[in-house]
């Protein structure tokens, strides 16, 4: 018995591991690396891989094109614009949530599969540049959570089930009867 609680107890503690998901900032695949904006080299990282309908986090790094110094001052505007004219998500990016003060971080929703193309623009005082890339998005995944807590679930009735039913029964106690002949015989 003690077995198989310990069996359970470590059944749902790999569960619920296997359920932690772990978000990137400060990396990814590589979309632009070191375009060159003049006095600027760009870099820009797109997260997840491959790219899905909804979240899509960008990474970019700002270096001169000199000395390779990672510089933090110019504003970057993300904008991304999708097959229609109408689908033109703009986004700030900034340091906030970044893994280091030197990238530029910022998350928006995609809200459809196809071609995107993806613009950068640099801002510094009166300077400015852009640089883009195409994107090729791809349908939403099934959510694996939804998975796991169904998964989850079921164990958990399949325990209950099993803890209830599929143990063995016990002896039922019965009193031994004592016949006697009745007295009009």
């Amino acid at each position: 018995m003690r077995n198989r609680i310990l069996f359970f107890a470590t059944a749902l503690f790999a569960s619920f591991l296997v359920a932690i998901i772990v978000h990137a900032h400060g990396g990814g695949t590589p979309r632009l690396v070191n375009e060159l904006l003049d006095p600027y080299r760009l870099s820009v990282w797109t997260y997840p891989e491959p790219p899905q309908v909804g979240e899509l986090h960008v990474t970019a790094a700002l270096a001169r094109s000199d000395t390779g110094e990672p510089v933090t001052e110019p504003a970057i505007m993300l904008h991304a614009h999708g097959v229609s004219r109408h689908d033109d998500i703009t986004a700030t990016m900034s340091h906030d949530d970044a893994a280091t003060p030197y990238f530029y971080e910022a998350d928006f929703e995609v809200p459809y599969a196809g071609s995107w193309t993806i613009e950068l623009v640099v801002k510094k005082g009166d300077w400015e540049e852009r640089a883009s890339f195409p994107l090729t998005v791809q349908p939403a995944p099934i959510d694996k959570n939804l998975i796991r807590l169904a998964a989850f679930v079921t164990f958990v009735f399949l325990g209950i089930g099993w803890w209830f039913w599929g143990r063995k029964p016990r002896k039922k106690r019965t009193r031994k009867r004592i016949f006697m002949p009745r007295p009009d015989d």
